[in-house]
């Protein structure tokens, strides 16, 4: 991929495709597969050979925090060769809180790793959308023991919070009960992969105007933050951020935001491997990129290709809203 476009300064690995959830709307295909610390390695190096002095290596999966061992090995080989190098190197984790404890927590800590919890809201809905793959495990109960912790530890995090259409009438109570709790620091999402109706989008609207009615004082001097004005890129759907999965290929985030349905055709502009590309900076890619992607792989399949463009008009119309609402939005991380 050698076309004009922005060279984001991160990459993320997705350390394992294992996890102990099942979450409705994920279209990552779950399975065995871990990445190695060598992979890890070869990731990290390639980060580090970034024109930029700034830098910051994702971890995701699956669930991370399943292959916890190489996290923690290769996040600190990437700081001690940035330090070396002049640069600055960053951290940030998606996990679903279960596997938090005082070891992870400790680790975090001490690399200033952001992480992102993934809850739903109140027990109910957070259960329903997010079910357990291992049997006995109640992943509300899990991810909050795991939320608790990390706020107890002062350890830098967010919650990301997904509305569907079947419950996004109940998105206020949801962010309410995640208040009730104790989370200050939130992003609001809505599940991709399927089509939302404009009763769906009105819905939404409504119920995120009547959280910044109820909030506005504190959203505007930072004790509660919604980070959808200050950090979210809309349309969610054309991620293309640099993705390396457990067997070392390279990939844009884009790829798999219809996994779960197979393509009809291979992605259009094939990255390459670890052992292949030798130099990020020649890595170049754009939202137009996304786009094609996606309409390619799934050409010939009109349900996923309406979807696209749907979860695309949706998201603009999200962007929109908060940059308008960003005076409401405290900006201030937890």
């Amino acid at each position: 991929m050698s076309a004009r476009g922005n060279l984001k300064a991160n990459l993320q690995l997705f350390v394992t495709r294992r996890c102990q959830l099942r979450c409705v709307y994920c279209p990552i295909l779950k399975g065995d597969s871990v990445m190695t610390l060598e992979t890890a390695l070869k990731g990290a190096d390639l980060l580090l050979g970034h024109g930029s002095s700034r830098l910051r290596l994702d971890f995701g999966g699956g669930e991370p925090l399943m292959n916890f061992g190489v996290v923690r090995e290769v996040s600190d080989y990437a700081a001690g060769r940035a330090k070396d190098l002049g640069k600055r190197m960053g951290f940030y984790m998606v996990t679903n809180a279960v596997l938090v404890d005082d070891e992870v927590l400790e680790w975090a800590g001490r690399r200033q790793v952001l992480l992102e919890f993934s809850m739903d809201g109140a027990p109910a809905d957070h259960n329903r959308y997010k079910a357990a793959y291992d049997r006995g495990l109640d992943p509300y109960a899990a991810t909050r023991a795991g939320v608790d912790r990390a706020r107890r530890a002062g350890v830098p995090h967010f919650v990301i919070m997904v509305a569907s259409p079947a419950n996004v009438g109940r998105l206020a109570e949801n962010f309410e009960h995640l208040l009730d709790i104790g989370v200050r620091s939130v992003d609001l999402s809505y599940a991709i992969g399927a089509a939302w109706s404009a009763e769906d989008e009105a819905a939404f609207f409504a119920q995120v105007e009547r959280l910044l009615s109820r909030h506005a004082r504190a959203l505007d001097g930072g004790e509660i933050r919604l980070g959808n004005a200050s950090q979210r890129v809309e349309p969610t759907i054309l991620n293309s951020e640099l993705m390396v999965d457990p067997d070392g290929s390279l990939h844009q985030m884009t790829e798999w935001m219809f996994e779960t349905t197979p393509a009809t055709l291979p992605a259009p502009f094939p990255v390459g491997t670890l052992d292949s590309v030798k130099d990020i900076n020649t890595l170049r890619w754009s939202r137009f990129h996304a786009y094609y992607t996606l309409m390619k792989m799934y050409e010939g399949n009109s349900k996923v290709q309406a979807a696209l463009l749907n979860n695309i008009s949706f998201g603009l119309r999200v962007g929109k809203f908060f940059r308008a609402a960003a005076g409401r939005l405290g900006k201030v991380p937890a």
